[in-house]
């Protein structure tokens, strides 16, 4: 979730489908985007949709829409670019303050608990039931850590801005997806775990 639903949230949905269905987890897991003030209907600035298959992710068919109550109501997990979006979900919807995080900060939280090695082992249901599992985990690390600078948890807003901050933002936003997606699909694996 971002603002405009143009670039970094259609960006990190192409990008988180891509990794859930190179790890096998497609059929676990359903990923959409949307922003706070969204421009429905437009697609994805070319940038972003360059960057977005320069990382492994396919653009075609994003339209943009804006954020709605059950969006939140219905989600196991949302994903915000900055943490002002994080407060306009959780405005929204209370309730989701206890899923609802900025992309880099869930991934700084999922590797801090995949390295505390404190992860609850997962029983043998269903792959989107040991990843829904997941998400109060590494909830309960909120508060426990804190990112370099309060900066480090947000992803820049490329909107308007030239190819290099597009770029920069791309990165920070592949550089998240790969390492939710890779310490998900570790945690949610006993056997992977050792």
């Amino acid at each position: 979730m971002c603002t405009g639903n143009i670039c970094r949230s259609p960006q990190a949905e192409r990008l988180l489908i891509a990794e859930f269905e190179r790890r096998g987890l497609s059929g676990a897991v359903e990923v959409s985007s949307a922003g706070v003030a969204a421009l429905v209907g437009e697609p994805m600035t070319e940038q972003a949709a360059a960057q977005t298959i320069g990382y492994g992710g396919n653009p075609s068919g994003h339209v943009a829409r804006r954020l709605a109550d059950p969006m939140v109501e219905q989600a196991d997990l949302v994903l915000t670019m900055e943490r002002t979006h994080r407060a306009d979900v959780v405005r929204l919807v209370p309730r989701a303050s206890r899923y609802a995080f900025t992309l880099p900060e869930f991934a700084r939280l999922a590797v801090d608990l995949r390295d505390s090695g404190e992860a609850e082992e997962p029983d043998p249901a269903a792959d989107a039931d040991r990843l829904r599992a997941l998400v109060p985990q590494v909830a309960a690390g909120r508060g426990l850590s804190l990112p370099g600078a309060a900066e480090h948890d947000e992803v820049e807003d490329p909107y308007r801005q030239s190819d290099e901050v597009y770029a920069r933002s791309a990165a920070q936003v592949a550089t998240a997806v790969s390492t939710i997606v890779t310490v998900l699909a570790e945690l949610s694996r006993p056997s992977a775990r050792g």
